[in-house]
């Protein structure tokens, strides 16, 4: 079992010299380990279905890090973690079900929060929505975070009136980052739990991640019904079904763990999703901690639609239950303010040391992924979707161009003065899984895809012929996708 660092808060009927004792003891990663399994030729992680350059570099950074002092991983969750988004799916298990906590009045607050209502394309999202929720709740509610059940509940999906508000309110999820910034919707989609307190969130959260979960991968449509009269007309929504975590995750959690490095979880869906997705996955056992989206609540614990900026924290585990942090995020879960929360809220535990090393996927994970000189490797799970104007799309170049131009390994990269960037690819279909690839199998597609498209060939190539350093070719092509960037290895 890891070094457990829990650092933590409220009233524990333990007397002072206990609570001293015990924080002296998480606090210096003194807790005992678990009988463990011993590597045969330095093989941590073993799975066929790791591509090899991938499975060479974990096992390089274990053997290179094991049993140290100090030293931890962070993992991004949605589409690395897991194969698809806990959050998406959750929204529409969430309007499957119908479960709220609001009456039309709130709901209408909720989900105009943030917008600027002045503005006609917002108001026309709003109202139609609006309008399909209070005909909705009307007939069939009141709602409850306990969703409907059985009959009803397939009474309501063959009501077109659910059809219209199921369709609008995913879509405009969406399509909100044209209304305020990509931020701004991570927070939005979180106001529809509003009312709801922690445990109702994380019971409705597991449900979603087990439905899922035991889903083969395909392709949903919803399109709002012609025949009702709306300011937005017919919009369609085009979703995939289905969510899995793969035995390499749980192999590759239980390595880092046991060998001396923690494993935290830094995410941009909420606290409670992600809780409950790592248990239903099997992943607390090995995990440290997790930060994540948090709002504020009221007085009788029931989330507001307000971010927590001054309280927000995450959880750390002792191997079978979640506790609240003591230290505070001070940031949203997202983008560069994973760099914040995970310099407020995890290094102080690790002597102010950065990771040692990062998983991603995409825009949202390409700060804390670059900018810590501490990293010594970088895992990017590969979507085959992400564009050069998209974090995990440079990402991706930069793995190929480190393995094939410069002739990187773990210990050349870091002997240089940089992270070494690997890519893991994926198959989409069936229950989902990881592959012996850099390439991943697109849902449906025939043929495996490395890159997104032509593009990210070109600007490999274009990198390749400049002879960029992995600072000077990071540097120049963030600059596509951010308007601020401090620099590779900046902190």
């Amino acid at each position: 079992m890891k070094r457990k660092y829990l650092v933590i808060s409220g009233i524990f009927a333990i007397s002072t010299i206990a609570y001293i004792l015990f924080i002296l003891v998480a606090t210096c990663g003194c807790v005992k380990k678990d009988e463990r399994y011993e590597p045969v030729d330095d093989q941590y992680i073993t799975r066929s279905d790791w591509s090899s350059d991938v499975k060479k570099a974990v096992n390089d950074l274990i053997k290179k890090n094991r049993d140290s002092e100090n030293k931890y991983a962070v993992f991004d969750f949605d589409n690395t973690c897991s194969i698809f988004d806990i959050e998406e799916q959750l929204l529409v298990y969430q309007i499957q079900t119908m479960s709220f906590a609001m009456d039309p009045d709130e709901f209408k607050k909720a989900i105009s929060t943030g917008l600027d209502m002045s503005d006609s394309d917002s108001y026309n999202w709003i109202t139609d929505i609006f309008n399909a929720y209070y005909y909705l709740y009307e007939r069939y509610g009141p709602f409850t975070p306990m969703g409907l059940k059985g009959d009803i509940q397939k009474e309501i999906q063959e009501d077109p009136q659910w059809l219209e508000f199921a369709a609008k309110t995913c879509s405009l999820y969406k399509n909100i980052g044209d209304f305020v910034s990509i931020d701004d919707a991570y927070t939005w989609i979180l106001f529809l739990f509003a009312g709801m307190t922690d445990n109702e969130i994380y019971n409705l959260s597991y449900q979603s991640c087990k439905k899922f979960s035991e889903l083969d991968t395909s392709e949903e449509i919803w399109k709002s019904p012609g025949s009702i009269p709306s300011l937005l007309g017919q919009v369609e929504y085009k979703w995939k079904s289905g969510v899995s975590v793969s035995k390499n995750i749980h192999e590759l959690f239980e390595a880092l763990d046991n060998f001396g490095i923690d494993v935290w979880i830094c995410s941009a869906s909420g606290m409670q999703q992600v809780l409950a997705a790592v248990d239903v996955f099997d992943l607390h056992r090995f995990c440290s901690g997790v930060l994540a989206m948090t709002l504020k609540k009221d007085k009788e614990g029931r989330y507001i639609c307000e971010y927590d900026l001054e309280n927000g924290r995450g959880y750390v585990s002792d191997g079978e239950k979640w506790i609240q942090h003591s230290l505070v995020n001070g940031a949203q879960t997202t983008g560069t303010g994973k760099i914040t929360s995970i310099s407020n809220a995890i290094a102080p535990l690790y002597g102010q040391e950065g990771p040692i090393a990062g998983f991603m996927d995409s825009t949202g994970d390409f700060n804390f992924c670059t900018e810590f000189k501490s990293l010594s490797l970088v895992v990017c799970f590969n979507r085959a979707d992400r564009k050069i104007t998209d974090g995990g799309g440079l990402i991706a170049e930069i793995a190929m161009y480190e393995r094939d131009v410069l002739g990187y390994n773990l210990t050349s990269a870091n002997k240089n003065g940089d992270t070494f960037y690997v890519l893991q690819g994926r198959d989409e279909n069936g229950k989902r899984s990881l592959r012996n690839s850099n390439s991943t199998m697109r849902f449906g597609a025939s043929e495996e895809k490395l890159f997104a498209n032509e593009d990210n060939y070109a600007q490999l190539e274009e990198m390749t012929s400049l002879q960029l350093s992995v600072k000077e070719a990071i540097d120049k092509y963030s600059g596509l996708f951010m308007e601020s960037y401090p620099g590779y290895h900046s902190r």
